[in-house]
Formats: structure tokens, sequence, C-alpha cells
């Protein structure tokens, strides 16, 4: 049994993934962030009456080569693709970041939220929530809008992904049962059965 649950962040450069993972984990907003401080962050969480254990990483891992980008997806039982509602490149790469996930993880289908960071910003939006939705319903994912500046949709965020995490048949005690078969097939996520905040 693994005794944390690891999740990754990705997305373009800039999008505020740092910042969303160190307001998740210690509920403050870094203005400039240097990614050679920290590259893994770790949370207990009580969700559903479950104390669970999160490692959270940043995307340091994602400039590997390709055997040490398989090692370490592998290792991941749950993904959050950041891009910023500021910046549509970051949006227009999206399908990149899910198409490498799937590539290295080997599978069709696996627990990812779709976020559009910096809702803080409306001012200078240049990707409308409704496209975000429409991407997140397209590939099955669940999605939000969320500031790392105000904490909004944070732990939303994680805790869905820990939902979804759930469903899949990892060596994980997230919900004991005693009688569950550890060797159940990946089962196929439903478009229709999309959350969209």
């Amino acid at each position: 049994m693994d005794p944390f649950v690891k999740i990754a962040t990705t997305g373009a450069g800039g999008v505020g993934k740092s910042t969303f993972t160190i307001q998740f984990c210690y509920s403050k907003f870094i203005e400039e962030y240097d990614p050679t401080i920290e590259d893994s962050y770790r949370k207990q969480v009580e969700i559903d009456n479950e104390i669970i254990d999160i490692e959270i990483f940043d995307n340091y891992y994602f400039d590997w080569g390709n055997y040490f980008k398989y090692e370490f997806y592998k290792r991941i039982h749950g993904f959050i693709v950041v891009y910023s509602i500021t910046d549509e490149y970051s949006f227009d790469k999206l399908e990149n970041f899910l198409n490498e996930i799937y590539k290295y993880r080997e599978v069709e289908e696996f627990p990812i939220i779709i976020i559009g960071n910096k809702n803080d910003l409306e001012d200078r939006r240049v990707i409308k929530k409704e496209e975000g939705e429409e991407f997140a319903i397209k590939h099955g994912c669940p999605f939000y809008e969320t500031s790392a500046k105000t904490r909004y949709n944070i732990e939303e965020t994680i805790f869905t992904l820990l939902r979804e995490i759930r469903k899949y048949p990892f060596d994980l005690d997230l919900n004991p049962n005693p009688n569950s078969n550890s060797n159940i097939q990946i089962p196929k996520k439903n478009n229709s059965n999309c959350f969209i905040f």
C-alpha cells in the first residue's frame, strides 16, 4: 500500500502551478516563486470522514527524458492540468499535456482535473469559462476555474481529484474494503458524468 496519494501538476509555464500548490498546502500566495526551492509538497487532509496523506509534485519532473518521465508518471495517482485564463497559448497546449499523460501512463482514461487558474484577473481574461468547460466535457474531466491568489476553488479541486482517484484500482487505503478485488480493470469514464464548477 502506498502511504501517500501522489498528485502532479502540469501545464504551460507561468500559469500558476506552483502558487496553486503552495496556496493549498500553506494557505498563502507567493508573487514570485523560485522553482528550484522545492519540487514536492505533503499535506494531510480529511475528506468524507477519511484522513488522507497527499504528496503533490511540481512540474520540475516533466523536463526529464522519456525513461525518467515514464518512471515518474507511473507512480502518479492523479493529475491537475492547468492553464491560465489570461493566456491563450496555455489553453491551446492542454491537449498536448493530456496526450503526454495518456502516453506515459499507457492508458486512455485517468484521474485528471482541468483547471483555469488566475480567475481573479477577470480584466485580463482571454479564455471564456465556457471554453474551459467545453474542453473538459470533451475529455471527460472535471473542471474548475481557480485562483491561487484568493484560494478560490483550491480545496474543491484537490478533493474532487481525490474522489476521482477513489474510482481507480490503486493500492490506496482511501476507503478500506476487506472484500475489494485489487485486480479490477480500470473503468472507462462516461463524458456525461463530468463536473463543471
